[in-house]
């Protein structure tokens, strides 16, 4: 397997994790969860030759996708893929939760939809789409199984001792710890989650300290 390069750019207000990855040798790239400051990303990928071959949504709350608009008119051919379930959030700052905060934040519609168990391949990554409801109930987390360790690209689902926020108004606790339980914490312990705030951990790491999911909350194997 080709050396993995993961560069994370942090974006205010909520510093918010953008990943660009790409592999050795090569110029074309993944660029996840744009955020509310786009010209970081965009002066990255310039200085460093690379060009995004696909803009991965894991949801559609602003602060995910508020590089969107940016980075498209920039390379209007890259797809830009978000889940079926939250693709509607991109371009309802209602629904984004941006009204909210005073701001109308919206991003062009998807380009390509996915669901649970599809596979993309792109940039020379294999992922598969995992749908892990609860944050938002169109979120999805995608996994690249091929790395190793492998590689999960969480968005707000798992953090470092903590989860996403529940208390939207669509969303759902139960839902989150449940799909975490089953679908994130059997993937091996060394499955490096890089989430959408806040520093990498590992599966490992939460299963046994958590506090929210983990064996401190009662979780079992």
């Amino acid at each position: 397997m080709h050396p993995f390069h993961c560069t994370t750019i942090v974006s205010n207000p909520f510093q918010q994790n953008t990943f660009v990855a790409n592999l050795e040798g090569r110029s074309d790239c993944l660029v996840v969860d744009p955020g509310l400051e786009p010209d970081k990303i965009i002066g990255f990928l310039n200085e460093n030759n690379l060009e995004p071959a696909a803009i991965l949504i894991t949801h559609g709350h602003s602060d995910h996708i508020g590089g969107n608009h940016a980075l498209k008119a920039q390379w209007p051919d890259c797809p830009l893929i978000v889940s079926a379930g939250d693709a509607e959030k991109l371009t309802d700052p209602l629904k984004n939760l941006s009204a909210q905060y005073g701001l109308a934040i919206t991003s062009p519609p998807a380009d390509q939809t996915v669901t649970e168990g599809d596979r993309l391949d792109v940039a020379g990554f294999a992922l598969e789409v995992l749908e892990i409801p609860g944050h938002s109930p169109g979120h999805v987390v995608f996994v690249w199984k091929g790395a190793s360790p492998m590689v999960v690209f969480g968005g707000d689902v798992l953090f470092a001792g903590s989860i996403g926020r529940c208390d939207f108004e669509d969303g759902n606790f139960e839902h989150l710890a449940q799909a975490i339980h089953k679908k994130l914490f059997p993937l091996p312990d060394d499955t490096l989650i890089l989430p959408g705030h806040g520093p990498n951990t590992t599966v490992g790491d939460e299963k046994r300290a958590n506090p929210f999911v983990g064996r401190p909350a009662g979780y079992k194997e």
